[in-house]
């Protein structure tokens, strides 16, 4: 009897929705990824023997996030190509900004022709409800310990301090993000600055422009992954990393995709977005 060979996994991993650090209940998006899991996943993965995985194939459809999920996902994407796994991106329709941040750190950027990727900046949005409380008579009454404890607080406007020391913290977030893609991406080119001023770009600019390697869909990325790794795809299994849940929990969770709720959430927890 002649014995089968086993077949080499390709983990595919997808990103959708907004990157947080954990998912709700009431969201942007009822697809937005459980980003712990991902990076769970890529630690495990990075575990692993070389000659047991074929490689990993990341799916991005976000349009960014919270800084701090989106670095620790790249780390984490560095740490398994640190052991000789290949990790491919696969841009379906939008990859921005911290999403942008993952992907850089793959081994090839793939995006379809209509996509939309970079946007590499920092935003931090606070709301403001002074005039409304005025209006409506509604008083706030804080106490503190820390003249900057409060920061943010949406009953009062931010004092110049306040506004100084957040535009720094914007900033330095951003060097970091423009540090980490620079290294990821060296064939970026210098003389282009609007490459890191938070503006999105088409897959052909950001082709031309060394933030992408190849105009192609996600077969495309799977068949280059497959050479890169020096299989061919009958030899690979196909492992996602999609959630399924079961009949009783999907009866029983009640996912209310309410824009507003969700942003007024984000601002009001004072969250650095990319």
């Amino acid at each position: 009897m002649f014995s089968r060979s086993k077949k080499k996994k390709v983990y595919v991993i997808d990103i959708f929705g907004v990157i947080e650090a954990s998912s709700s209940s009431i969201s942007l998006s009822k697809k937005n990824t459980n980003m712990q899991k991902v990076i769970k996943t890529l630690h495990k993965i990075a575990g692993k023997e070389r000659d047991e995985v074929a490689g990993v194939i990341l799916h991005l459809n976000t349009p960014g996030g919270t800084t701090g999920t989106s670095e620790e996902a790249a780390m984490m994407v560095e740490k398994v190509r640190n052991q000789g796994i290949p990790v491919v991106a696969s841009i379906a329709d939008i990859c921005c900004s911290g999403g942008y941040w993952i992907a850089s750190a793959c081994d090839y950027i793939f995006a379809n022709r209509t996509s939309m990727t970079g946007s590499i900046g920092v935003i931090m949005q606070l709301p403001n409800i002074n005039g409304l409380s005025d209006k409506l008579g509604i008083k706030q009454v804080t106490v503190k310990a820390g003249k900057m404890k409060d920061i943010g607080n949406p009953f009062r406007e931010l004092t110049e301090e306040e506004h100084e020391f957040l535009q720094g913290h914007a900033e330095e977030t951003h060097e970091i993000f423009k540090e980490a893609v620079r290294k990821n991406r060296q064939g970026i080119p210098a003389d282009v600055p609007e490459i890191f001023d938070g503006r999105p770009f088409s897959a052909d600019f950001a082709l031309q422009n060394h933030l992408i390697d190849e105009i192609g869909t996600f077969y495309d990325a799977l068949a280059y992954l497959c050479n890169k790794a020096g299989v061919e795809e009958k030899d690979i299994k196909l492992q996602h990393n999609a959630e399924r849940k079961s009949l009783i929990s999907r009866l029983f969770s009640m996912e209310v995709d309410n824009s507003l709720i969700s942003l007024m959430g984000d601002y009001l927890s004072k969250k650095t977005f990319m």
